[in-house]
C-alpha cells in the first residue's frame, strides 16, 4: 500500500459511511459533525554555521509549518482520521535538499504540501486496528520514529495492529509499504517502498518494563541506495527504577537480509541513568553502534535527531552511523521552574574502530535549550556546537565532519 498524493483511505472511510448494512448513514453524519478540527502552527528559525578549511559556510531559513487534521467521532467502533501539513520558507539562503544549493549548509525543511496522516481505525477486543498513512513511534524512538523535530515528519504507509487484552502486556504489530521520509515528495529520497514487518512486546513488572522486539525491513524501491536499509534487528530493552535513579539497558543484533549489498552482523549496546537530585535531573549515559569489516549497526527509521547529538553531524544518509561505528558517552543537567524547562548536554564521540588514521577521536558537541509553554502556545531556544576530532576527516563514511554551530529558535501554536 503506497496511499501518494491520491488517499485512497479516503475512499475506505466514505465506503464504511454509505454502507447501509454495518453502519447506517445516519450514524455516520453524527460520526463527522461530531468529529474534531485542529490547527498547529511551528514558527522556527534556524541557523548553521559551518568552519570549512576556506572559511566559514553559513546557512539560514525561516520556515512556517501549518498543520490542519481532522479526526471523526466513533461509531461502532470506527473512527477516520486525516491531517494535511505545508511547509513555507520565508527567508534565509541553505540546501533544503530539493532546491539545488548544495554548497551551502543542510537544513532539511523542504517547502511543499501533502498528506501527513490519512487512516481509518477500529477499536474492539482491547486492540486498535489502523490502515492507511499514520505517524509511528516504538519504544525512544531509536529504531521506529516519526523524527518530529523536522517540519515535515516522517510517517509511515502502513497496517499496524496494537494489543493489550493480557493484563500489563503491550503487543505492536506493524507492516510498512511505504516511508514518507522528511525531504518531501520532490526529493529522490522523498519515498521508500517497503514490504517490512515491525513486532513489538513490552511487559510491564513492579521494578520496571521489559520490551522484545524484532524489526524485519526489506525495500521494494529501486533506488539502489535504499538497499543498504534491508536489515533483520531483534533486541531487547529493560526500563526500570531504584530509588532517585531511572535506568534504561538496552542490546539489539542486526544482520543484513535480502538485498543488502553489505554481508555483516553488528550490535547496538545502551546504558543510562538519570538521578534526580531536586531541582535537577542528571542524566548519564553510553550509546554503541558497532561495526565489522563488512558493515555497521543502521537505525534507518529512527528519529536520529533525539540521538548523537543535536548538530546531525553522523545522521550519514538517514543511516545513523558510520563505517567505523559510533559510541556516544553523554552526560546531561536538566531541570524545570516557573513553567520553564532547560537542559544541558555533552557529547564525547568515538568510533568503535579506528579509522585509517590509526585513532577513534570523532569529536564532542555541547547543546543546551531552553522551552516554555502558556496555554496553546510554546517557545523554544535551542544551541549546538560541535567540535570535530583529530581523526574526523578520516572517517570511512566520508562524512564531513567540521567544528559546526546550530542555532533554532521555534515558536509553536497548537488549536
Amino acid at each position: 500500500m503506497n496511499i501518494g498524493n491520491s488517499p485512497r483511505v479516503l475512499l475506505i472511510i466514505c465506503a464504511l459511511c454509505s454502507t447501509k448494512t454495518a453502519l447506517a448513514a445516519e450514524s455516520c453524519n453524527e460520526a463527522f459533525s461530531g468529529g474534531e478540527v485542529h490547527l498547529d502552527l511551528r514558527l522556527r528559525y534556524e541557523s548553521v554555521t559551518e568552519d570549512m578549511a576556506a572559511g566559514e559556510n553559513t546557512g539560514s531559513a525561516v520556515t512556517l509549518r501549518t498543520r490542519l487534521n481532522f479526526k471523526t467521532d466513533t461509531y461502532q467502533g470506527f473512527s477516520g482520521f486525516i491531517e494535511m501539513d505545508d511547509v513555507s520558507n520565508f527567508t534565509g539562503s541553505s540546501n533544503d535538499g530539493v532546491n539545488g544549493n548544495v554548497s551551502e549548509p543542510l537544513i532539511a525543511d523542504p517547502v511543499g504540501t501533502e498528506v501527513n496522516q490519512v487512516f481509518v481505525a477500529y477499536k474492539n477486543w482491547d486492540t486498535e486496528f489502523k490502515y492507511g498513512r499514520q505517524r509511528l513511534t516504538l519504544d525512544n524512538h531509536r529504531f521506529v520514529g516519526h523524527v518530529g523535530w523536522r517540519q515535515n515528519e516522517q510517517t509511515y504507509d502502513a497496517f499496524t495492529v496494537a494489543n493489550s487484552s493480557i493484563d500489563k502486556l503491550k503487543f505492536t504489530y506493524a507492516h510498512i509499504s511505504n516511508v514518507n521520509r522528511i525531504f518531501g515528495e520532490d526529493s529522490v529520497v522523498g519515498d521508500t517502498e517497503m514490504d517490512s514487518h515491525l513486532i513489538n512486546a513490552n511487559y510491564t513488572f513492579t521494578a520496571g518494563s521489559l520490551t522484545g522486539y524484532a524489526y524485519l525491513l526489506e525495500t521494494d524501491d529501486n533506488f539502489a541506495g535504499f538497499k543498504r536499509m534491508d536489515t533483520d534487528t531483534y533486541g531487547v530493552r529493560w526500563q526500570g527504577k531504584a530509588g532517585i535513579v531511572a535506568y534504561n539497558l538496552e542490546y539489539a543484533t542486526q544482520e543484513s537480509a535480502g538485498d543488502n549489498p553489505a554481508d555483516y552482523t553488528a550490535d547496538y549496546m545502551l546504558a543510562e541513568a538519570n538521578i534526580k537530585v531536586a531541582p535537577v535531573v542528571i542524566g548519564l549515559g553510553y550509546e554503541a553502534l558497532s561495526a565489522d569489516d563488512d558493515g555497521f549497526f543502521i537505525t534507518p527509521l529512527a528519529t536520529l535527531f533525539k540521538f548523537q547529538g543535536w548538530a546531525d553531524n553522523f545522521v550519514n544518509k538517514g543511516l545513523g552511523n558510520i563505517s567505523e561505528g559510533l559510541n556516544d558517552a553523554y552526560l546531561t543537567v536538566s531541570g524545570a521552574a516557573y513553567g520553564i524547562t532547560w537542559q544541558l548536554a555533552y557529547h564525547d564521540f568515538s568510533s568503535d574502530q579506528d579509522n585509517a588514521a590509526g585513532s577513534s577521536d570523532l569529536g564532542s558537541e555541547f547543546g543546551g535549550f531552553v522551552g516554555k509553554g502558556w496555554g496553546p502556545y510554546s517557545a523554544e531556544l535551542r544551541y549546538a556546537s560541535y567540535s570535530a576530532g583529530d581523526s574526523s576527516p578520516f572517517n570511512g563514511g566520508g562524512l564531513n565532519l567540521v567544528d559546526t554551530q546550530k542555532l533554532w529558535l521555534s515558536f509553536s501554536a497548537n488549536f
